[in-house]
C-alpha cells in the first residue's frame, strides 16, 4: 500500500473519530453531565472554573453514565485520534517537505524530520491533556497537588495543543501550495 493511501486512511479515520466524538459522543456527555460537552471539545477552549464546574458535577453520584462515557471518550477514540492525527502529518511533511522551499532554502529529506517534532509534540501534549482529564476527574481520586493545580494547567495544556496542531497543519499547506514555489529575487 502506497503512502497515499496510508495517509488518505489515517485521515479518514481522524474524520470519522471528531465526527463520531463530536455528534455522537459529546451531545450524549453534555446531556448526562449537565455541566456542558467534553472540555477538550470545545473549539473555543476553557478555563479553570470549566474544570472544576466539570469535575463537580462529575462527582455527584447520579451522573455515573457520565462519568462512564468520559472514560470510555478519553479511552477509546481520544486516545486513537492524536496518534492517528500525528501519523498523518507526519507523512504529509515527510512527503511534500524534501525538495520545497522554505524561508528561501530547499528542504532536504533531514528538515522534513526536523519538522515531523512539531505533529510529534501535539500527539504527546493532547496524550498529556487526556491523562490529566483521567487523573482529575472521578471516578480518580486525585492527591492534594493535582486538585490545587490540574485545574489552572489544563486549560494551558489546550491551548498548546491546538496551537501545536494549527502550526502542524499550516505548515503542511505551505509546503503542499507554495512548496516547490522558489522566492523571485
Amino acid at each position: 500500500m502506497g503512502s497515499g493511501k496510508v495517509i488518505g486512511l489515517l485521515l479518514a479515520l481522524c474524520a470519522g473519530l471528531l465526527a463520531w466524538m463530536y455528534f455522537g459522543l459529546d451531545p450524549e456527555f453534555q446531556r448526562l453531565s449537565g455541566a456542558g460537552g467534553f472540555l477538550d471539545a470545545r473549539l473555543g477552549g476553557y478555563d479553570a472554573e470549566a474544570v472544576l464546574a466539570m469535575g463537580t458535577a462529575l462527582a455527584d453520584p447520579a451522573r455515573t453514565e457520565a462519568r462512564e462515557l468520559a472514560r470510555f471518550m478519553y479511552l477509546g477514540p481520544d486516545l486513537v485520534l492524536p496518534l492517528a492525527a500525528t501519523l498523518a502529518l507526519c507523512l504529509l511533511l515527510r512527503g511534500f517537505a524534501p525538495g520545497a522551499v522554505l524561508y528561501g532554502r530547499r528542504l532536504e529529506a533531514r528538515h522534513a524530520r526536523l519538522l515531523c517534532l512539531l505533529p510529534l509534540a501535539y500527539g504527546v501534549v493532547d496524550y498529556a491533556e487526556n491523562a490529566g482529564f483521567l487523573l482529575y476527574f472521578p471516578p480518580a481520586t486525585p492527591g492534594a497537588w493535582l486538585v490545587l493545580n490540574l485545574p489552572d494547567i489544563l486549560p494551558w495544556i489546550s491551548r498548546i495543543k491546538f496551537t501545536l496542531l494549527a502550526v502542524s497543519i499550516l505548515l503542511v499547506l505551505r509546503l503542499a501550495v507554495f512548496g516547490k514555489i522558489a522566492p523571485k529575487r
